[in-house]
Order: structure tokens, then C-alpha cells, then sequence
């Protein structure tokens, strides 16, 4: 579990990592502003020459990096929709329609802390297993980005279809 969890966190971090490079690319505010003679001059004040290259290692860095940062974030987020979608499964079972509580919403952040800690950042297991998957074949990688991609979209699937289910059982 530890592995495909930390497989799917991979690809998060390098579709982040790639939409950034995106933005980059294409923002006004990078492709402008940071140009700009007065811009130029207060990043080599700051001791940042190539500001656009700075910005891209933020995004990059692994230890603390803004694309590591947001696919933490993402992984949080595909175990609350699968968390959620078991509750309202639940409550599309017992036919009941439950108000969601602060305690049961505090509950519900609970997993997402605990199995992020435990399977990726306790020890920074993450940053093991990144230097093993990068070494991978191409081949790997893109079966395993097309298996990451199926894991959010199915976990997405399972939220949006714990709510049709719900709303079928309230009104049948």
C-alpha cells in the first residue's frame, strides 16, 4: 500500500510540476513584468538573476517545493473525497439525511492526516521513493501516470456517485 501510495503521489507532484511549467510559459506576469528594467533590478537586489528560473525551482524542489506542497495537498484530498463519499453512502443506505456536523467534519479530516503521515512524509519516505521511480523506464512511468490519473478520476467517480445514490434513496 505504502509503494502505490507513494506511486500515485509521484505522478500528483509531476502533473503539478508540469501545469507549473505551463503557467510559466504562458503567464503575462512572468513573461512581462519579470522582463521589465525595474523588475530586473530589484531581483538582482534580492541576489535572484533569472527570476523565471527561480520560480521554476520553487515549483521543482522536492523537500519543500510548492509542487510537492500541492500534491500532499491532492493526496489529502482524494482520501477526504473517498472518506465523504462513504459517509453519504451511508446515509443514502439508512435512508436518512444527517447534517454535517463540525465533529463528524474534524472526523473526516482525521484519515487524510494520518495515512498522508504515515505512507509519505514520516521520514520523508516521499523523497525515497521519487529517486527510485525516477530511475524507472519510460514505459513504467506512463502506465503508472495513466493508473494515477484512473485513481483521482475514480475517486472522484465514487464522491459524485455517493451523492446520485443518496439522492435516488431520499426520494425512492
Amino acid at each position: 500500500m505504502e509503494r502505490f501510495w507513494n506511486i500515485i503521489h509521484y505522478f500528483a507532484y509531476r502533473a503539478d510540476y508540469k501545469l507549473s511549467l505551463l503557467y510559466i510559459k504562458l503567464s503575462f506576469i512572468v513573461n512581462v513584468i519579470y522582463k521589465l528594467p525595474f523588475s530586473k533590478k530589484r531581483f538582482k537586489k534580492l541576489g535572484i538573476n533569472n527570476p523565471v528560473e527561480y520560480l521554476k525551482y520553487g515549483f521543482r524542489r522536492r523537500d519543500f517545493g510548492i509542487s510537492v506542497i500541492y500534491s500532499g495537498g491532492l493526496m489529502g484530498v482524494l482520501i477526504l473525497f473517498i472518506c465523504f463519499g462513504l459517509f453519504i453512502y451511508y446515509q443514502g443506505i439508512i435512508r436518512k439525511m444527517e447534517h454535517l456536523t463540525i465533529l463528524l467534519s474534524v472526523l473526516l479530516m482525521i484519515p487524510p492526516f494520518v495515512i498522508n503521515h504515515l505512507l509519505l512524509f514520516k521520514k520523508d519516505k516521499y523523497l525515497k521513493y521519487f529517486k527510485q521511480f525516477d530511475k524507472k523506464p519510460r514505459k513504467w512511468k506512463v502506465k503508472w501516470a495513466w493508473i494515477s490519473l484512473g485513481v483521482f478520476l475514480g475517486a472522484l467517480a465514487f464522491l459524485i456517485s455517493s451523492f446520485a445514490f443518496w439522492i435516488y434513496r431520499l426520494n425512492h
